[in-house]
């Protein structure tokens, strides 16, 4: 039998839901109950033939019966009450409206509609929030990015051109690949490098690094399919980054792939000069490799 009991909707929902959820709820399902149980008896009240003989609900072989109340409520079911939250005026439900015999069928739709109310107001609100927060206001990733590009970029070409370059040029001092132990300066993918790794350690979860189809050492090549093809469509154009979301555990990352250009002479000496490098022939301003930057999205 599909019998609707009220109250045991709001006990579950007393158990899983907070108090004023919980009121909000007992509210609508006992105002949609009694609408449809109101309807269901007005659909059977004009399918009768005839009006039924003790409509008082008084009983010829008890007497005593005649004490009842004339009113049509069952005094075998139990009557609910429920405050309107918005009028704030009591309501009175009965609930064998909804449980009659020959009205299980009418109830299906009041049920299905209640299971249906249920499960919106319960997960609606986690969608709705899961939606407002992907749309907060916030730096989206790809800008964060850029912004964190442009600053390495103005700091490695001012190393490189202004440091490098010029005390090099002066005979001051020259850059090594082994600064520390020639007491020299280190060269400017050494420099970017140390940043990077600085940057990792601080705990904000943002890396960067120089990557290349030709690195001088392995450490420098790329490690996913997102970076292998993010330097292979630099080379063909330059000005446009390549971006892609990354999993690393259970996290998800942000990663840009901004190209590596052969800005000073000093670069293209020490690519070209090397034992260990694969590729002998750049030229200034040639695509080198490439700086991804690695951002958390939680």
């Amino acid at each position: 039998m599909y019998r609707v009991n009220v109250s045991l909707y709001a006990a579950a929902l007393t158990v899983f839901i907070s108090r004023r959820k919980t009121r909000v709820l007992q509210n609508t399902l006992l105002r949609s109950h009694a609408w449809w149980g109101q309807n269901s008896q007005l659909e059977a009240q004009k399918g009768q033939a005839s009006p039924p003989a003790n409509p008082g609900g008084v009983s010829p072989s008890h007497p005593d019966s005649a004490k009842t109340d004339s009113s049509p409520q069952d005094a075998s079911y139990p009557i609910m009450q429920g405050r309107n939250s918005a009028t704030d005026h009591r309501f009175t439900f009965h609930a064998s409206r909804f449980t009659a015999p020959g009205r299980d069928a009418r109830a299906k739709p009041a049920v299905f509609f209640s299971i249906l109310l249920i499960s919106w107001l319960w997960w609606g609100p986690h969608a709705l929030s899961a939606k407002g927060h992907s749309g907060s206001p916030g730096i989206p990733p790809e800008k964060a990015a850029a912004y964190i590009y442009a600053v390495i970029k103005a700091d490695r070409t001012l190393y490189t051109t202004d440091i490098v370059d010029r005390l090099q040029a002066k005979g001051v001092t020259s850059a090594s690949e082994h600064w520390e132990q020639e007491n020299a300066l280190m060269l400017p993918a050494q420099f970017l490098q140390h940043s990077g790794k600085l940057a990792a350690e601080n705990g904000s979860g943002i890396r960067y690094r120089l990557i290349g189809l030709w690195p001088i050492y392995r450490r420098n090549a790329p490690a996913s399919d997102l970076e292998r093809n993010a330097l292979e469509s630099l080379r063909q154009n330059p000005d446009l980054p390549v971006t892609g979301i990354v999993t690393s555990g259970r996290k998800q990352y942000f990663q840009a792939i901004y190209p590596d250009l052969a800005v000073s002479q000093a670069c293209i000496d020490c690519h070209n000069g090397h034992l260990l490098s694969p590729k002998r022939d750049f030229k200034l301003n040639d695509v080198m490799g490439g700086i991804a930057i690695t951002l958390p999205l939680e």
